[in-house]
Formats: structure tokens, sequence, C-alpha cells
């Protein structure tokens, strides 16, 4: 006797975008979304060219149908690092057995990467540390929790702005003001690499600018005295978010410790309190420097890990 499957699987094709972004804005109404909007389009517009992997979705990430309807989804971030988030359109749906066993597979067999050494494959699953069921699963499926987690850290608005201060000479200036290849200077300074390393930065952070949440007048960028960009902060929001997302932000290597950072975020911030009164707050990055201006722990997600090694 054969089983039949609730669920029908499909391979990623760019017709399912506007479901999978659909399903994601819905998802923040009952949780803190592991790969919210701000990744998804980070991913699809800006992935293909800065790191030369194209139509990496197409080969990668699964989608799971209850007839018509899109309910699961297994996706990375548009790489080979391999890493698995995996996305329901309910948190009951989050829960099934069926379809959770699916999911683990597709991602060990199609999503995990393989090392240097030619033999061990492996893939790291991202779990929000509320779903137990899953952590339960992906254990019998020999996943094994590697002690490592990523905090979700959001700045809380109030009725009052934020105080900005920016050094002399310094000025802000929106999208809608500078090229792209700004975008892609500070963030080479900021993460300190250089154009041989990513030969299509500007085309990349150009096709940035083509994303369906990407605002130009919440892209700020802080140019010096000599009209150089030295920070930038790009803000994404949907109105059925109850917070913005900040992703990402970049200050110059030789710009450092001159509150730079604070000043963009800031400023970003009361932009976004004036264009959507109702948006409660901003993410931010996990390290220490956040918490020091006033974002708060608002969710963790827990890593487990599976490898093997096939000869």
């Amino acid at each position: 006797m054969v089983d039949i499957m609730k669920y029908k699987f499909a391979f990623y094709t760019n017709d399912y975008f506007n479901q999978i972004e659909q399903m994601i804005l819905d998802s923040y109404s009952w949780e803190y979304p592991i790969f919210g909007l701000s990744r998804f389009e980070f991913s699809t517009f800006l992935h293909p060219y800065f790191i030369d992997m194209h139509n990496v979705w197409n080969r990668t990430c699964g989608l799971w149908f209850d007839g018509k309807k899109l309910v699961g989804c297994a996706i990375n971030e548009a790489n080979d690092e391999g890493d698995a988030f995996f996305l329901f359109d309910c948190q009951s749906r989050s829960e099934d057995k069926e379809l959770i066993e699916e999911m683990i597979f597709f991602a060990k067999t199609t999503m995990s990467t393989v090392s240097d050494d030619g033999i061990t494959r492996s893939v790291t699953l991202h779990i929000p540390q509320w779903n137990g069921t899953l952590k339960n699963i992906a254990e019998k499926s020999g996943f094994i929790n590697n002690n490592w987690d990523d905090k979700l850290l959001i700045l809380p608005f109030s009725d009052k702005d934020f105080q900005v201060k920016l050094p002399d000479g310094y000025v802000f200036v929106t999208g809608d003001e500078v090229p792209a290849f700004y975008a892609a200077n500070v963030h080479m300074a900021a993460f300190n690499y250089s154009i041989k390393s990513v030969k299509n930065g500007e085309k990349a952070f150009t096709d940035l600018c083509n994303a369906p949440h990407y605002n130009p007048k919440l892209s700020l960028y802080i140019l010096d005295s000599q009209k150089r960009p030295v920070a930038f902060a790009n803000i994404w929001h949907n109105e059925k978010m109850p917070y913005c997302e900040l992703e990402p932000l970049g200050v110059a290597w030789w710009e450092r410790r001159k509150g730079l950072a604070t000043a963009i975020l800031y400023e970003a911030a009361n932009r976004v309190k004036k264009l959507f009164p109702q948006c409660k707050g901003m993410t931010g990055g996990d390290q220490f420097f956040y918490k020091k201006i006033g974002f708060v722990e608002k969710a963790r997600c827990e890593q487990y890990k599976w490898q093997a090694e096939i000869y």
C-alpha cells in the first residue's frame, strides 16, 4: 500500500516569489520570523551578483502546498553556506510532524553543503526557541544543538524623537540622492574586503534598489565634509509588520568611534516613525553596541547541525 502525502512539493521558481513574501508578512502576526522581509528581499536581490551565485533557490528552495495554498517553505540565503530556514503559513502548521519530516529530508539532501575535504556534508537548521516540536523531530533525525543562538534585538519606539548628533561637516542624504556604488563602497569599507573579493558589488547594490520594499527615503547615508559616503543603513518595512528591520548597517573603518552608527540609526528611527506612525520599533544586530543604545532582546533562534560523511 502506497502512502499518499498530504502535501504537494515544488521547487522554487520566480513565480512563487509573491506567495512566499505574503506568507512571511502574515507570519509577523504570530511570531518573530526567523527569515523576515529584509532577509528575503536582501537574499533575492543582492546575493546573486554579490556572491556570484545565480538561481540558487531554483535548485535548493523547497515549497509545500495543501491544495493550492502554500503552507511551508525550506529556504536559505540564496547561497551555499548550508543553512536552512523553515517557513510556515501558521503556528499549528509549524508543528505538523508529517510536513516537518518532509522538510528535514529535503534540507539534508538538497540544502546541505560539502566541506573542503570533499566528504563531509552538513546543514544547519535555524529553529525558533519556542518551537519544541521542530527541535524534537530534528534531534530524532540526527541534528545536534551546536550551542549557538541568534538573538533578535529591537529598538522600541516612543512618542519622543531620538536625539541625533552628527560631527560637524557631516550630513545625511537618502538613496535617491546618491549612486548605488556608494552603498557598495561603504559596505566594502565596513566589512573589510576589496573589489577583487566582490567584483560586482555595484551591480548587486543597484539590483537591491529593485526590491519591492526598498524605499530610497529609508536608505540613509552619511557623507563626510568632502561629500564622500562613510556610513549607510537600509530600513525595510511593510504595514503588516509591527516593527521595521535594519539590513544592513555599515560604517567605514576609518570613521569608527565618532557616533555615526548611533546617529544614522536614530535618524532612521525618527524617519520611520513619521512615515509609519503605527510602527513600534526597529530590529538591530546581535552585538553589545545595539544594547548600549537601547535595543532589547525579544526572541532567540537556536542552531541545530546535521552532518554525514559521504564517500
